[in-house]
């Protein structure tokens, strides 16, 4: 499935904004209601969190920075610096 590239970067937020609402909202509601929610709801969320944990430290360790490649100088053209020699 393809996702627009914005949509795609911001997926770890999605993630923990989405895990944070299920323990807010389990947490009301096991408080309110009955205990099952708060147990659900805290779960899940802790769940929701640290998949986006996982997202964002699987793609920090698979990107290379740009600004220690050795070989963008060579690379990219509007780095590049002709030789006077």
């Amino acid at each position: 499935m393809w996702l627009p590239s914005p949509m795609y970067e911001r997926a770890p937020q999605y993630w923990l904004l989405l895990g944070l609402l299920f323990c807010l909202v389990g947490t009301y509601l096991g408080l309110q209601i009955e205990r099952l929610y708060l147990y659900l709801g805290l779960v899940v969320g802790a769940a929701c969190c640290l998949w986006s944990f996982l997202i964002f430290m699987r793609r920090s360790l698979r990107r290379p920075d740009v600004d220690t490649d050795p070989g963008l100088d060579q690379t990219c053209e509007l780095n590049y610096k002709p030789d006077n020699s």
